[in-house]
Formats: structure tokens, sequence, C-alpha cells
């Protein structure tokens, strides 16, 4: 499922937020089915960023089992049977994450195992976004106003996230994204984006495309001398 990432006012909320992490989730998980089925696989780096997306997605849906789904359930307990299934996909997605550990482990010896891990995890990922979305998103539009980070540590922790989560993301919604957040975090952004273009290098052999508006990838990759420079703040 596609989800607006943008309110139908065209203004960004903490929905927005949250279904960027989406997007990157599933434009993350195209690019491992993609690199392992390559003719060559680099085997050691795609090992490392196994890791940090295992690390994303396992923070991402602990902060979702701490804080949004009880709010969620407080305040609308109509909601709770749905809710129920939402919890009961993260308990069935974390033993593919425990098998992605071993498998990445030696990815050289595991490459069939990696991919039909790969697989798996899209079918259950889907199916848990998709409903979280349907779910989720709707009682978090109104929600405008981000924290402010509490240190400096915190602010480059959240432009290291925000670099990761929309690449891929049009211009104009990103623009959006940066209307609602400190200004000291906007500030740290172009650097953190041009470190994580350096990564996608590395890693994928190519950068993302800037021009998906909904939660579902548009399209892919471009090779960096296709990309706009990219301005403070904006594309």
């Amino acid at each position: 499922m596609a989800t607006q990432l943008l309110n139908d006012d065209g203004t960004a909320s903490m929905a927005t937020m949250m279904m960027s992490s989406h997007f990157a989730f599933r434009r993350d998980l195209a690019c491992f089915a993609s690199s392992l089925t390559a003719d060559r696989v680099n085997a050691e780096a795609l090992s490392a960023e196994w890791t940090t997306y295992r690390g994303s997605l396992h923070g991402h849906h602990s902060v979702e089992d701490a804080n949004v789904f009880p709010d969620l359930r407080a305040r609308h307990p109509e909601l709770a049977g749905a809710i129920d299934e939402l919890d009961a996909h993260h308990r069935a997605i974390d033993p593919l994450l425990e098998r992605g550990d071993r498998v990445f482990a030696d990815l050289a010896a595991n490459l069939g195992e990696a991919r039909d891990l790969i697989g798996e995890l899209q079918r259950l990922l889907a199916e848990h976004l998709d409903a979280e979305e349907a779910v989720v998103i709707p009682h978090l539009r109104a929600a405008k106003e981000f924290p402010v980070p509490p240190s400096d540590d915190v602010l480059a922790m959240y432009a290291d996230g925000f670099a990761w989560s929309c690449a891929g993301i049009a211009p104009s919604v990103f623009s959006q994204i940066c209307a609602i957040l400190p200004p000291a975090l906007v500030a740290k952004l172009p650097a953190a984006r041009d470190a994580f273009d350096a990564r996608c290098l590395r890693v994928w052999g190519r950068v993302h495309v800037d021009e998906s508006v909904t939660s579902a990838p548009a399209r892919g990759y471009a090779p960096r001398s296709q990309r706009d420079h990219r301005k403070q703040g904006g594309s």
C-alpha cells in the first residue's frame, strides 16, 4: 500500500515522520533483494548494512511497543484488536531478524538463504506496514510538533536518521518535513545526507532518486552524476 506522506493540506506531520521510516524500510529491502541477485555480491558491505538495517527496524518496533501502541490503546479502545494484530506482526518479524544475523554473518556461504530471508521479510513487513498505515497513521496526522533534541549527540543521531529515511523522497515532501523540524536539526541535514549518499555508493553502488511522495518507493536509484546538488533544508 502506498500512503501519501503529506497531509491533505500539503503539510508534514508526525505521520509523515513515521511513514518516511516505512518508506526507507521498504526501499532498503528492495536494495538487498536486488544486490543479492547481482552477478557480483559485496558480501562484506551487505553484511554491515544488514546490521544497521536490523537495528533500525528493531528500534522502530521497540518505540511503537513502548509508546505508540499503548498510547493509541488508551485513547482509542476500539482499536485494541487491530493493535493486537500489529503486536503479533512484530513478534513474527523478530525471529527473521535473528535468523538474518546468522545468515549475514557469513553471507558468502549463505547467499541462497539470504535471498529467501529477504523475500520472506519483504512479505511480512509489507503486510505489517500496510496494516499499520491503515490503523495508526490517521491518528498522527494532526500532530505537527517535533521535539527539540536534548543534546548535540541526539541532534546528530536525528540528522543521520532523517538522512536515511528521506533518501528517495521527493523534494516537495522533504521541504515540508524540514518546516516542522528544529532549525538546528535542519542545519545538520545537508552533511548527513551527503554522508548517507556516500554510504549508499559503498553498499549499493548507487544513490537514491528523490521522487517518491508516498510511503512506497517510486523508482529506485540514480548514478551520482544524475543527482542535483542538495541545498540546505530543501532538495
